[in-house]
């Protein structure tokens, strides 16, 4: 059983993420918190697996209650939840220690499968920030003629991190609810947007990119 915290300042958003995600047997919401403060006396006291965490929160905001949750419990896996679509804000999570990124607008069964990649050992993004951060990434292409500056797509950019996690087509498949067919399609079109020829180059453009840790 994955035990969880939610901090947000609603109670009517904990409460729907709390059905959400517990209607997934495998996953326990064992305390709620609408403060930063009353989420970090939490964390110590029932030392779950995941916290779920707003940006938004009265006092300490989520940016800097995950800094502090991060340096405490480094082995508690964070994974931001907010209404903010924004790289500077994405990266100021992430940088404090989150491990992964979901909008409100995609809490739904994108926030289970976030849950369930950063127990995996994996950073997460949902499809709307891993869009947003790919737009980003075609600054990192090589000024090459056959380089595709159209950039990725924010599913390519899930499943380029799962390639260079090593994961077969078929786990990606299976992770992402897509044919393994759909993931050999993306497969071929990331390599022919960053010109590169094998999951050895993709997964040092991965590294290089910041989306994997080596």
């Amino acid at each position: 059983m994955i035990r969880i915290i939610l901090v947000d300042d609603h109670t009517m958003i904990r409460e729907a993420l709390r059905m959400a995600l517990e209607r997934d047997g495998s996953m326990q919401v064992v305390a709620e918190a609408g403060d930063g403060e009353t989420a970090l006396q939490q964390v110590a006291e029932l030392l779950p697996e995941v916290v779920v965490m707003d940006i938004a929160l009265p006092g300490a905001s989520g940016i800097e209650v995950t800094r502090r949750l991060h340096a405490s419990h480094p082995a508690i896996k964070v994974l931001a939840l907010s209404t903010h679509l924004d790289r500077g804000i994405i990266k100021q999570m992430l940088d404090a220690g989150a491990s992964g990124y979901v909008v409100k607008s995609a809490a739904g069964t994108e926030l289970q499968q976030g849950i369930r990649s950063l127990m995996a050992g994996r950073k997460y993004l949902c499809s709307e920030t891993a869009a947003l951060v790919a737009t980003s990434l075609t600054e990192l292409l090589p000024a090459s003629g056959k380089s595709d500056k159209r950039g990725l797509s924010g599913r390519e950019i899930q499943v380029l991190v799962l390639i260079a996690e090593g994961k077969s087509a078929p786990a990606i498949a299976t992770e992402l609810h897509l044919s393994p067919g759909t993931v050999e399609v993306h497969r071929r079109n990331i390599m022919r947007k960053l010109d590169l020829h094998n999951v050895v180059e993709l997964t040092k453009y991965a590294i290089r990119s910041g989306l994997i840790t080596p």
